[in-house]
């Protein structure tokens, strides 16, 4: 029997996680969070309660605790990553940190695989993720702690999809669709993208737990197969039956914006076309294959929405930035267009 705890174990990545694995009866899974969502969870699972920042409390908590490995997918900086070594030292065989590609530097390389340089300019939560990687990598090499790092792209779910210019939440650009509207693409909409189904996500991850692989490494794991933000967006409108109506802005005004973050989800991130290598991945899972294409994730998307109603709420503040947004836009480019005119007939 191996025992597995797993902080978190409730989110987007961690649920089909916690699900896959308390289905194997040779695994004891424990769930270490505040209890807020517990219900989803599998009757197998032994659910403990409390918050995984309180070092002490942790600490009385685990006393006498040991395990084969621990996942926490909550560790956001080094900070976060110091009180997990101090609290599972010699406490589990396999560590496992859930860092992100946003650690990347995505301006240097097109081609993005483990060893991509780290140094991402624009997005504080991709330096935070990589001084953790840092910190954990340091334990490993100086104590033998047993860390493994995995590093997602974009991972969604039937609760949310992966979009561009968005608000609060993904209805609201869904709902821009229905009432047929134009929807914002940064740059042109041609930049390369990976979008990587949760419950695919999970047929990668699992067998590195269970042969406790890939100590002291990093690996990627994502779905290889790349799409544009057009081919998303199209395949979107194609599955609700509506026009697609792109209005391309440039990454560099968007980024401007005070009221959402998109210098870090854009410059930092979606703007730059990547495409991701898995080979270290399928040294310890040579049959991975994501089954999930991302016009059956959208369907699945929509499928959910439709049963919960309650969820797809709309964004009203968001509808009205955008219409203003691309009002001021169409302003800015027929400004240049005279402009163009006027230089080229000098």
């Amino acid at each position: 029997m191996k025992d597995i705890l797993i902080i978190g174990g409730t989110g987007t990545i961690s649920l089909p996680i916690t699900q896959a694995l308390a289905q194997n009866k040779d695994n004891h899974v424990y769930v270490l969070n505040r209890g807020t969502k517990n219900d989803l969870l599998p009757a197998a699972v032994t659910t403990l309660t409390g918050d995984i920042t309180d070092k002490e409390a942790m600490k009385t908590l685990l006393a006498d605790r040991r395990y084969d490995c621990v996942i926490n997918f909550i560790v956001w900086n080094a900070q976060d990553a110091e009180t997990n070594i101090v609290l599972f030292r010699d406490k589990t065989k396999q560590f496992v940190f859930i860092s992100t590609v946003a650690t990347l530097n995505h301006e240097a390389t097109c081609l993005i695989d483990e060893d991509s340089p780290v140094g991402n300019r624009f997005s504080p939560y991709g330096q935070n993720k990589a001084a953790a990687e840092a910190r954990f990598l340091t334990a490993y090499q100086e104590e033998n702690f047993p860390v493994t790092i995995i590093r997602p792209t974009q991972t969604y779910s039937k609760e949310r999809i992966p979009l561009s210019i968005k608000g609060k939440n993904c209805w609201g650009v869904v709902q821009r669709m229905i009432d047929g509207k134009e929807v914002i693409i940064h740059g042109e909409g041609q930049s390369l993208w990976a979008s990587t189904h949760a419950e695919d996500f999970a047929s990668g991850f699992v067998p590195i737990i269970e042969q406790q692989a890939l100590i002291g490494e990093i690996c990627q794991i994502m779905n290889p197969a790349s799409h544009t933000w057009d081919m998303l967006y199209q395949t979107l409108a194609d599955l609700l039956g509506v026009a697609y109506r792109p209005v391309y802005i440039p990454t560099d005004l968007l980024r401007k914006a005070d009221n959402y973050d998109f210098d870090q989800s854009i410059q930092g991130d979606k703007r730059w076309s990547n495409l991701f290598d898995i080979g270290r991945l399928k040294t310890v899972v040579p049959d991975f294959d994501c089954q999930i294409s991302i016009k059956e994730g959208l369907q699945r998307y929509l499928d959910y929405m439709a049963e919960h109603p309650d969820l797809a709420q709309e964004d009203p503040q968001f509808d009205q930035w955008c219409d203003q947004v691309i009002a001021a836009y169409r302003t800015l480019q027929n400004d240049f267009f005279v402009q163009l005119a006027q230089i080229e007939e000098q």
